[in-house]
């Protein structure tokens, strides 16, 4: 016979809260990402970014929001939202296929660095304030010159290799999300769609119309995936 003092332990209401906050944030990032996405897309048009390096120093100097988000400021705040969410989808998506989804969520973080680190913002930002406060024209050529490097290891080395990394990782996710009842089929589905059409961002000529698609197509997937993650049971 039992002993009653084991009862309490076996008790659903034990393991209910036990991912519960995890999901609902990871839920709530999901969704601020969108809003964020489609505040990056109305500030673009209400203050286009400048096409020179001395133009961002300007803007910085005298706007320091404005040139700070005209510098992917904002994809900051993205990434570090994707921090939550990563793990409330290897929480939620671990007893589909464990394997998979860590290495998910392994390229993921390595995604996430490679952002972090090459985005532009407070390195210009920095060097604005230099060059306000140079005195001589040699000084100015040189914070010029350190500026357009910034900005070119930008879209060098970790955008290149963040956007790939961060793609490939949204893949192996769908495709876990295809094979779990929790998320399903449809989400899974939109999940690659999107990551696969972001890749042609590569393709000649043609390759940012094709990425847009993939953008918008993005921000519905994240917001499945909220709706998602606020329904399912804890695990």
């Amino acid at each position: 016979m039992s002993h009653p003092i084991a009862a309490p332990v076996l008790s659903p209401a034990a393991g209910v809260t036990r991912w519960h906050a995890l999901y609902r944030i990871g839920a709530y990032c999901a969704l601020i990402t969108v809003v964020v996405f489609l505040f990056q897309v109305a500030a673009y048009f209400l203050w286009p970014p400048p096409e020179t390096v001395a133009g961002h120093y300007a803007l910085l100097q005298s706007r320091p929001v404005v040139g700070l988000v005209s510098l992917d400021l904002l994809i900051i705040v993205d990434e570090l939202l994707a921090i939550p969410l990563c793990l409330a989808l290897y929480m939620s998506l671990r007893r589909v296929n464990e394997s998979v989804v860590l290495i998910a969520t392994a390229l993921t973080g390595a995604s996430l660095l490679c952002f972090l680190i090459g985005t532009p913002a407070f390195n210009m930002l920095y060097l604005s304030h230099k060059f306000a406060a140079a005195t001589n024209a040699v000084e100015r050529d040189g914070l010029l010159a350190a500026g357009q490097a910034v900005l070119s290891f930008w879209q060098g080395t970790p955008f290149q290799v963040g956007y790939v990394v961060g793609s490939i990782d949204m893949i192996l996710i769908g495709w876990v999300m295809m094979r779990s009842d929790a998320f399903g089929k449809v989400t899974g589905c939109l999940g690659i769609v999107s990551s696969v059409v972001g890749l042609g961002v590569y393709v000649p000529k043609i390759g940012v119309l094709i990425s847009i698609f993939s953008v918008f197509g993005m921000q519905a997937w994240y917001v499945m995936i909220a709706l998602k993650l606020l329904r399912i049971p804890d695990r």
